[in-house]
């Protein structure tokens, strides 16, 4: 873990006994920043998505307004997130979502500090994986113990795979270990378009668009019902 490195973290949670334990785990640990907490499903939503920058979203399942699953299913970009639930059926769901953990209530120190040093690695992992380009036409990114440049217009589509994710460029495909939303935040956003929570695509490779989904490299790559508004309208089409 990085001594000079403070996350930004929130915490949503209708509980107010769960989230004042929490608050007071995040202020005791730190690598975090506690920048706002809700009570509510609805407002927390609302905050995130007018705000960027969260590096970590301590996050309740079981809520009456919107479920945490709900929440983070409507977010377009989720930061890391650590859900905090009553029961162990959530698990299964949870993994869907590639969230970082899951803490039981109620949620004991040490339970919480492995679950946040764990997603710190992967902080720290996403953050060194893709660096900054130098130049608005390329990319550095690491593979294996190699540092390697890409041609942004040679990439057609990016992959995500657990872990990691593949960048297909026009001769070879990139494993890089990061997340989708770290190499979401590195492209130009008036060239490539995270079009499902598995995708990222340039848009000027496009060949055709049928049945909801985008055809290029001879492949199909679907459009994610809460992706279609947005790339719908930023398409030009008559």
């Amino acid at each position: 873990m990085k001594k000079d490195t403070t996350y930004r973290t929130i915490v949503i949670d209708d509980d107010d006994l769960s989230r004042l334990i929490l608050e007071r785990h995040i202020q005791a640990t730190p690598s975090l920043e506690l920048v706002k907490s809700f009570n509510s499903s609805k407002e927390g939503l609302v905050w995130l998505l007018k705000n960027d920058g969260v590096d970590l979203l301590f996050l309740d399942v079981e809520m009456p307004e919107m479920s945490g699953l709900e929440l983070l299913r409507t977010l377009p970009k989720k930061p890391h997130t650590i859900l905090i639930t009553s029961h162990k059926d959530f698990a299964v769901q949870a993994f869907e979502l590639q969230v970082s953990d899951y803490l039981l209530k109620p949620v004991d120190f040490a339970r919480f500090t492995q679950a946040v040093n764990n997603t710190v690695q992967k902080l720290e992992a996403s953050s060194g994986a893709v660096l900054a380009a130098v130049q608005p036409d390329e990319l550095f990114v690491k593979v294996d113990n190699k540092i390697i440049k890409v041609n942004l217009q040679n990439i057609a589509f990016i992959e995500a795979r657990g872990d990691y994710v593949v960048i297909n460029t026009d001769t070879k495909k990139h494993i890089v270990y990061t997340t989708m939303s770290a190499i979401d935040q590195k492209l130009p956003q008036d060239q490539f378009m995270r079009i499902h929570r598995s995708f990222i695509i340039n848009l000027k490779r496009i060949e055709l668009i049928e049945d909801d989904s985008v055809f290029m490299q001879d492949k199909y790559i679907p459009i994610g019902g809460s992706y279609q508004s947005k790339f719908y309208g930023r398409i030009n089409k008559l």
